[in-house]
C-alpha cells in the first residue's frame, strides 16, 4: 500500500526508497516507511524509521543489481506520457523510468 505523507505528519523530507514501485506523487511512501515515520514521531525514537526501512532499501538495491529500474511518480508519468503522445510515441505500457538516477549511490 502507498500512504501520503500528508497523513503522517507533513511533507516528506525525501522521496520513498521504494523506487521500483511507481508512487502516485513524491509525497507518498510505502506502508513500511509510513509506519516507521509514525512510530518514530509517536514514540520519540530517533532513527527508528531508517532502521525499519533498511531491509526495504537493501531489497531495492538487490533488485537494481538484477536490472530493475527506478520509477518516477504517477504524476511525473502523466507529464511524460502527454509529451510522448504529442511526439507520436506508441508504446505507453511501460512505467517511465527515472533518467539520470545514480544507482551506485542508492
Amino acid at each position: 500500500a502507498v500512504v501520503s505523507t500528508q497523513s503522517t505528519g507533513g511533507p516528506s523530507e525525501r522521496r520513498s526508497v521504494y523506487l521500483i514501485h511507481t508512487q502516485p506523487t513524491d509525497m507518498h511512501l510505502s506502508s513500511l516507511e509510513s509506519v516507521g515515520r509514525a512510530l518514530e514521531q509517536l514514540e520519540g525514537i530517533e532513527g527508528l524509521e531508517e532502521r525499519l526501512v533498511r531491509p526495504l532499501k537493501e531489497m531495492v538495491r538487490t533488485q537494481f543489481k538484477f536490472g530493475a529500474l527506478a520509477h518516477g511518480t504517477q504524476a511525473e508519468a502523466r507529464i511524460v506520457r502527454k509529451l510522448e503522445v504529442k511526439q507520436g510515441y506508441k508504446d505507453l505500457t511501460v512505467a517511465p523510468k527515472l533518467h539520470d538516477f545514480d544507482y551506485d549511490s542508492f
